[in-house]
């Protein structure tokens, strides 16, 4: 119940702190630097896998273009030279007649074989044969090295690229002839199981650009699922980042204001045994004077008027004044409950039957709708003073005719549930959050510590005290306290 009186809220109330809004940057940064290194990592891994597939793959083909170049060197001299040179005494393939007994034995090898082209090239560095036969005798087509083969040495086959490797892996589908493999082998025959020397030098190129066009694809392939893995990977870890950084922020958050509530009851604590020093200094010179006071007025009935109402003003603020000690003395020294059975519906009964008469003069009226048998473990005593200090809120917040309503019951959660409401105007919302604040009142004239000692009260019982406004208007206090 509010207006004139109310002193608090529920818990306690911590301002934002400069940290309110806290972030854990450098846990960003982490999971940024991870994704940077899974990325680094699984794209070096994928272009080292493709990698060794294309080798392997390129390897394959070298070997099988280097054991074609043998087979045909092993025909062309069993079936084309050896028998012309004894029928004709030498080799001419200007002769259109040789010519076409060596292509006929060429392509009855390489048919079906994925050969671009063939070459003979004699010593001059003239195309003896070629499978294109427009090419026949031309020279300049022949490679560089061309007389370290015709010495006897075998060459590594070489890949004759028409663009840049790095650019085929963006430049899919290959155009024909892209990626070419060339073979050059040293033509010799064997007699006797003795190998003769060098007659020629054979050209063999194969187009590779379908095989090189499917590893590329492959590449592709291992990319695009390293990067997914990647990507994958990097979400899982960075929810799970943010999800530790807000559980972090939050409990660092809620150390912060326990920290601050800490330090908050420490200052209460100090400043509570201080004022209880100075009231418990004032309470007996306070109490001479209001003993004093009462006396003088007792024995001046035939005084004047005004001495008479300077002697009940000192009584009355005397006694205002000692009520306001024993409430700083309550906040400062709590009591601890005892525990015992108590029934709260014999707490209600003696609190309203000594408000019964006040609460007529002033027109208000009270409804009362408690289950029977709402018993606790606590102080009667302590649980009767928390309820007083209620309903005179409520009482006091009317201000005139009006209703009172306490209801009681249990909820079911071991709990004995009260609820005092008002027809008041109900909690100001800008105030209701600071209304259990210590020293903190609405009132002129208030200590601000009437709803602290009533929290004080009920959280020593087990129990807690919650502030709201009722839906059909007026304030609600409902306080929970364990069943016994």
């Amino acid at each position: 119940m509010p207006a004139p009186g109310r002193n608090g809220a529920g818990k306690p109330h911590a301002a934002p702190s400069d940290g309110e809004d806290l972030t854990l940057s450098y846990a960003r940064t982490l999971s940024w630097l991870s994704l940077l290194l899974i990325l680094t990592t699984t794209l070096s891994l994928s272009f080292f896998i493709s990698n060794s597939a294309r080798e392997t793959l390129l390897t394959r083909q070298e070997n099988f273009a280097y054991s074609l170049a043998v087979n045909l060197n092993y025909q062309m001299f069993r079936r084309f030279f050896l028998p012309t040179v004894f029928a004709r005494g030498h080799i001419a393939l200007r002769d259109n007649e040789q010519y076409e007994r060596l292509d006929t034995v060429v392509r009855s090898v390489i048919q079906g074989l994925p050969v671009q082209r063939l070459r003979i090239y004699d010593f001059s560095h003239r195309v003896a044969y070629s499978t294109e036969r427009e090419e026949l005798g031309k020279v300049g087509l022949a490679p560089e090295n061309l007389d370290e083969v015709m010495e006897g040495d075998t060459p590594k086959p070489r890949i004759i690229a028409g663009i840049p490797a790095w650019q085929a892996f963006f430049r899919l589908p290959l155009s024909e002839g892209s990626f070419v493999l060339r073979v050059l082998y040293p033509l010799r025959g064997e007699l006797d199981g003795h190998p003769t020397s060098v007659m020629g030098v054979l050209e063999l190129t194969q187009d590779i650009t379908g095989d090189y066009e499917e590893v590329v694809a492959f590449q592709w392939i291992i990319v695009a699922m390293c990067l997914i893995s990647s990507v994958v990977l990097f979400t899982l870890m960075l929810l799970l980042i943010l999800r530790a950084e807000k559980v972090l922020t939050q409990r660092m958050e809620k150390n912060r204001m326990l920290e601050k509530e800490l330090r908050s009851n420490e200052r209460l604590a100090s400043m509570g045994r201080v004022v209880a020093s100075i009231a418990h200094e004032i309470r007996n010179p306070l109490g001479i004077i209001r003993s004093s006071a009462e006396l003088l007025h007792n024995r001046t009935d035939k005084a004047d008027a005004g001495t008479q109402r300077i002697l009940g003003a000192i009584y009355d603020e005397s006694l205002r004044l000692s009520r306001t000690l024993n409430d700083f003395l309550d906040y400062a020294r709590p009591r601890r409950p005892k525990q015992e059975l108590t029934d709260v519906n014999l707490v209600l009964d003696q609190l309203l039957a000594f408000l019964e008469g006040e609460m007529a003069r002033r027109g208000v009226g009270v409804e009362r709708d408690t289950a029977p048998a709402l018993f606790v473990r606590g102080d009667r005593e302590l649980l009767y003073r928390a309820f007083y200090n209620i309903l005179v809120n409520g009482q006091q917040a009317i201000d005139g005719p009006g209703t009172l309503r306490i209801s009681g019951r249990s909820d079911g959660q071991g709990r004995v549930c009260l609820e005092f409401q008002d027809s008041g105007p109900g909690f100001d919302p800008r105030t209701l959050p600071h209304l259990l604040d210590p020293f903190f009142t609405t009132k002129d004239a208030g200590t601000g510590l009437g709803l602290p000692i009533v929290q004080s009260i009920i959280v020593s019982h087990g129990g807690q005290i919650e502030l709201d406004n009722a839906k059909n208007g007026g304030a609600l206090v409902r306080v929970l306290l364990p069943a016994a």
